[in-house]
């Protein structure tokens, strides 16, 4: 059995001679000629293999038949890993070279009702990195299709395959390619991408939320777990936003980032500083590059949106006026998503997650959640007495941050809290997306006033939904100071 550990990167079809031309890869040594590789991938009607993460794949290339077994691969940190089996295939499949028993067992029981479900036929042009005498990494550059069910889309990937050396050598090799070049780390499987064709199924939005941290683990090692979880939706999104007019991946990219932020401050403490502040400030410039996109969607899909069942014909003009103004933010989003460069932030943060020191000795986990749980809810409180003194936008706004932060650690350490504090989760999810509203419609205000100010025929429009939001606002306003008071009173509690 080989086990593969790889790291794959997606690039536009247009960018396949700038790649090739990079300095890195044009002194790379060439192993071949770029060779044609035709793949077919089986499966039994009712994709048995697929449900228990079992790949069954030939592949011909030009004589030469090839088969291979393939599992689910171990992905963490960006870096993936397979257990594989390959082998000449002679016309039979033949599974004794397979010396993992399940995988096996489950390919013997299905054997006669395997059958041929999609393909991936991609030309590969192979190199080999050696930047030291002690590492050694594979490149390999396919270009073709996956096609299943008359449906296909382009293969376009770069592979880094490591043969020997480190995961910090294969990842320094591929932020020092994105750095100048348009790739992006890319999780999909060619398998994964052809079941996925086969049964016909949408490309969605990479969305969730915070998943427990094992009470066993040690802080750092939750911290890297939650972040690393974080940089794939970071990576999903970014992916399918670039080609996608949903809105729904710019706004959960946003999120991701968000997200990885509050897990940096979170965890504060723990790591050296130079790496807190320089990520905090970086993760903070990518996510203001989407701002604009996405106060624009919530403008016209919540905001506006309201107002469309109402008969009053001034608003018409002002709906297709904020809508040429999202398609403008929404191109320039996706032009610098798929610019060279744009995915050298995320590959760097992977890097400098894997290389975090690791102390020796951390406190329990449940104590660090105690301390940092404790923190975050001090500062709510600070940032409610401050709201319900001052009543100000600002204050609620920062009011909103603090609740943010909150849930997040609450759902982080869920299993270090006791039922009642744990129940507090979903009421503050609550109002953090009322207070989320309020803001949504504290943005929306100065951008109403733009458009009244830059086309005058707008100044009625613009002032029926200002008038029309002012009712919700106020109704959240009186409703949200008295909910925060019931909601923050209540103490942190750890241990169960």
């Amino acid at each position: 059995m080989a086990r593969e550990i790889e790291l794959k990167l997606a690039f536009a079809p247009a960018a396949h001679a700038a790649i090739l031309s990079h300095p890195l890869l044009a002194r790379a040594e060439r192993l071949g000629a770029a060779k044609e590789l035709i793949n077919t991938y089986y499966d039994t009607p009712d994709m048995a293999l697929s449900a228990r993460r079992v790949a069954l794949r030939t592949r011909k290339i030009g004589d030469t038949w090839l088969q291979t077994v393939k599992c689910a691969a171990e992905s963490f940190g960006g870096l993936s890993s397979r257990p594989e089996w390959e082998q000449h295939f002679t016309g039979e499949f033949d599974f004794s070279a397979v010396d993992a028993e399940a995988p096996r067992k489950l390919l013997e029981v299905h054997r006669d009702a395997i059958v041929p479900l999609f393909t991936t036929n991609f030309r590969r042009q192979t190199l080999l990195l050696t930047p030291s005498a002690d590492v050694r990494v594979l490149v390999m550059i396919d270009c073709g299709e996956v096609s299943a069910n008359g449906r296909s889309e382009t293969i376009s990937e770069l592979e880094l395959e490591l043969e020997h050396g480190s995961a910090d050598d294969l990842l320094a090799i591929a932020s020092e390619l994105a750095a100048s070049l348009p790739l992006l780390p890319y999780d999909p499987s060619k398998a994964a991408r052809g079941y996925r064709l086969f049964r016909g199924d949408p490309i969605l939005p990479e969305h969730h939320r915070i998943s427990p941290a094992n009470p066993k683990t040690q802080p750092l090692a939750a911290f890297s777990a939650a972040a690393f979880t974080e940089i794939a939706a970071w990576a999903a999104n970014q992916h399918a936003a670039i080609s996608s007019d949903n809105a729904e991946f710019i706004h959960q990219l946003r999120l991701a980032l968000r997200r990885l932020r509050s897990l940096i401050r979170l965890f504060a403490p723990l790591l050296p500083e130079s790496f807190t502040a320089h990520w905090q400030a970086t993760l903070r410039r990518e996510a203001a590059s989407l701002a604009e996109a996405r106060d624009l969607d919530v403008l016209c899909d919540e905001i506006l949106a309201v107002t469309e069942g109402d008969s009053d014909a001034r608003l018409p003009a002002l709906l297709t006026h904020a809508s040429a103004a999202r398609q403008h933010a929404h191109a320039a989003v996706r032009a610098r998503l798929a610019a060279p460069g744009a995915g050298q932030p995320l590959l760097a943060l992977t890097r400098a997650l894997h290389a975090l020191p690791q102390a020796e000795a951390q406190m329990p986990l449940e104590a660090f959640a105690a301390q940092a749980l404790a923190r975050l809810q001090r500062q709510a409180q600070r940032r409610y007495r401050c709201a319900d003194t001052e009543r100000s936008t600002e204050a609620l706004h920062a009011l909103r941050i603090a609740t943010r932060r909150l849930r997040l650690g609450q759902e982080l350490f869920a299993a270090t809290l006791d039922k009642k504090q744990a129940a507090t989760t979903n009421s503050l999810a609550e109002l953090q997306a009322d207070l989320g509203h309020l803001h949504d419609l504290a943005l929306a205000m100065p951008r109403l006033a733009d458009f009244s100010r830059s086309r005058p025929e707008l100044t009625e429009a613009v002032a029926f939904v200002v008038g029309w939001q002012a009712a919700t606002s106020l109704q959240l306003r009186r409703a949200i100071l008295p909910r925060c008071r019931k909601l923050l009173g209540k103490k942190h509690t750890a241990g169960k």
